[in-house]
């Protein structure tokens, strides 16, 4: 079966493929949106919002909506397993936790269901003149343009940069949210311990809930096949402050997700090829130690949104211009934190602390405003439309 060519084609209806949409919406271009999936959606877990994809959300007029369903953060606690404050950084711009789903309802709700089609998963790509996309369901689509959301594992990327490949940190991370007791101590606040091969996050989800991370060194993860993954959590952070059992004994196993943590190292030249475009994960996955990976692929999405707008030439080699020495950035820290947050040895663990406890909050937060500033939008919004 053949259809139709249309103008431009997403394939991912995860966060950055949805905004992806809303923007091209707002702009008033044609697109068909693509999920695998039947249906929009998230698995369990919690997710960091900070302020650049909060002011790009404004743009889409969602942003009130989405900070009613999440959870205000107003600083960071770094501390040790016995959670002995090393550092307190205040966030000098908004923060929200808020569970994925809720930004998948918010933005999916927000497109006509014209726009999108799910339960079409792509099985390979023709990237020529047009591009056409060949589904499980032996469909054929031919696009102007193709705009691959469709995540680390990215089918689209393996067909058309098979040489990018994924990198792996061997290490484990859980992740969990149950219902808690948000008290004066946790309210507003995001807390980070460390301890040798393992670290414990917990923050807000909202006024009833806590969404956790724990993180640990692959070779170090040793679960018997009959003990269930909670309780190998629990024994696992016995020797971490209390709160932190608490919050393992009150997590149902089946809400406690795994995963090992990896990204794609940003040392490759192109973003794009003939008429196809990367954004977020599917080309830049990013390790979680700086919450951006959301939040850089709603950046790409606006970003890439405006470009082709303002038509002013090669709109894919511009976007890529535009955001790629940011994305590198953010790749490269985060990986770096996530490597140095793991000591193996005591002299490690105590050089580690030391640095916690005495980097100045200035250097925090220095690095938190280059990664929310945004303002190389401001450029682009005031480009004329078709300026050449």
């Amino acid at each position: 079966m053949r259809d139709t060519k249309d103008k431009i084609a997403i394939v991912g209806g995860g966060i950055g493929g949805l905004t992806m949409a809303l923007t091209l919406k707002k702009n008033n271009q044609d697109f068909k949106l693509f999920e695998k999936s039947n249906e929009f959606k998230e698995v369990g877990a919690g997710i960091g919002l900070a302020s650049n994809a909060l002011k790009i959300f404004d743009k889409l007029n969602i942003g009130e909506e989405l900070r009613a369903k999440g959870h205000l953060l107003k600083r960071t606690i770094l501390a040790t397993k016995k959670l002995k404050i090393l550092k307190t950084v205040p966030f000098p711009e908004e923060v929200y936790c808020i569970h994925r789903a809720s930004i998948i309802d918010v933005i999916s709700g927000k497109l006509d269901q014209n726009s999108y089609e799910l339960g079409k998963e792509v099985k390979s790509i023709e990237n020529e003149e047009s591009v056409k996309i060949t589904f499980n369901d032996h469909t054929v689509r031919e696009f102007d343009t193709l705009i691959a959301s469709d995540g680390i594992n990215s089918t689209v990327r393996k067909s058309i940069f098979p040489e990018i490949k994924i990198r792996h940190t061997h290490q484990i991370i859980w992740r969990g949210i149950t219902e808690f007791d948000i008290n004066s101590d946790l309210k507003h606040t995001y807390y980070e311990l460390f301890e040798g091969t393992l670290r414990f996050l917990f923050l807000p989800l909202n006024d009833t809930k806590i969404f956790w991370l724990a993180v640990q060194e692959k070779k170090n993860f040793n679960k018997d096949v009959s003990t269930s993954l909670k309780s190998y959590l629990i024994e696992t952070y016995q020797n971490f402050a209390p709160i932190v059992l608490d919050m393992l004994n009150k997590t149902t196993e089946s809400d406690i997700l795994q995963n090992e943590l990896a990204d794609i190292n940003p040392s490759y030249k192109d973003w794009f090829k003939n008429n196809t475009v990367f954004i977020g994960d599917a080309i830049h996955a990013t390790t979680p130690n700086l919450a951006q990976g959301a939040c850089q692929a709603i950046e790409d999405a606006y970003t890439l949104g405006l470009c082709f707008k303002n038509n002013t030439g090669n709109a894919f080699s511009e976007y890529q211009n535009i955001r790629s020495k940011k994305v590198k950035y953010i790749v490269k820290q985060s990986w770096k934190i996530g490597k140095m947050s793991m000591t193996n040895t005591s002299f490690q663990k105590k050089l580690l602390l030391l640095l916690l406890r005495f980097l100045p909050k200035k250097q925090y937060q220095k690095r938190f405003n280059r990664i929310i500033n945004i303002e190389y939008l401001n450029t682009l919004e005031h480009i004329p439309s078709g300026n050449n």
